[in-house]
């Protein structure tokens, strides 16, 4: 009696901060995915750091190869960018031929300067390869529409294909943005059109809630509803519910092979028990992975 009281506190709640989350959605548009905002310069920095980070260290395990941290010559595109442009200017520094971004959203226009100030300064006290002079450089270039190897794009119907033209892409790299795409199906053949045989995507799916507090309490919470009521309550950008087998499968369907899901974090059997049976009935099969609530995925293109 206490657990199905417990859920259904859970599924109201739920329910109240996705309703919450929307109307600041039409007040305010899109906000930061990060969960801190812009403006903790230093955190914001470390963040972009430790990501990049991560994504070399996965890619590095993936290929078995340590050879590959350098990047040299590589083509890179990020999907969903988010706040800023550190991440870019971090993987500039480590000698790639070029960073290309592409995200619905504009939310790198209002970065404050002193946000890059902190972020070169830490990369000088680091002694990265590339000269702080050519990161700015490229930084200005960015800022003012004549995008060099720091490109930036943003397009309302996120048109991969048509914003990267001719160009072709060597590795791609997301960082959350994966559980916020429209059509997952549409996305990945769409990456797949503008990369090399041979490329490699690595990519974070965060598929937990977003919702700030019922995420630690309660984080299969989304999973909860019925696909009328998600719908009703939701957004563009709300977390659209895609597992990793989905992922996998979407991959292999558009020419990717050796796609691996790697969990980075789980849900405790005690704890996924009690609430197994008050998810959507869509979710219950086993094949979705509910203990899952983030993972790497990682494939190889054909």
């Amino acid at each position: 009696m206490k657990n199905t009281l417990i859920n259904l506190f859970y599924y109201w709640v739920g329910i109240g901060f996705l309703l919450l989350s929307k109307i600041k959605y039409f007040i305010h548009g899109y906000s930061t995915p990060k969960p801190f905002d812009i403006s903790e310069f230093q955190r914001a920095v470390e963040y972009d750091i430790r990501v990049v980070d991560r994504w070399i260290a996965m890619l590095q395990e993936y290929v078995g190869d340590d050879r590959i941290s350098a990047l040299n010559n590589k083509s890179i595109l990020e999907l969903g960018p988010g706040s800023d442009l550190g991440v870019g200017l971090y993987l500039l520094s480590k000698s790639i031929k070029e960073y290309v971004a592409i995200d619905v959203n504009n939310l790198v226009q209002n970065v404050p300067e002193k946000f890059y100030n902190i972020f070169f300064a830490y990369l000088k006290e680091k002694d990265h390869l590339l000269g702080i002079s050519f990161l700015k450089e490229q930084l200005n270039k960015t800022n003012n529409g004549n995008n060099d190897k720091l490109d930036y794009i943003c397009r309302k119907d996120f048109d991969i294909e048509s914003a990267l033209g001719s160009r072709k892409i060597d590795i791609v790299f997301s960082q959350a943005a994966f559980e916020h795409f429209d059509d997952i199906n549409v996305t990945i053949k769409a990456v797949s059109a503008v990369t090399k045989p041979g490329a490699i995507i690595i990519a974070l799916v965060d598929l937990k809630t977003h919702s700030r507090w019922i995420r630690d309490k309660d984080p299969n919470n989304i999973y909860r509803y019925s696909g009328w009521i998600y719908r009703l309550i939701s957004t563009r950008g709300t977390p659209n519910r895609v597992r990793p087998y989905q992922y996998k499968q979407a991959l292999e369907k558009n020419g990717w092979e050796n796609a691996i899901i790697a969990p980075i974090t789980t849900l405790e059997n005690v704890k996924f028990n009690s609430i197994k049976k008050h998810l959507n009935r869509k979710f219950i099969e086993d094949k979705n992975q509910m203990n899952y609530l983030g993972v790497w995925l990682c494939a190889t293109k054909t």
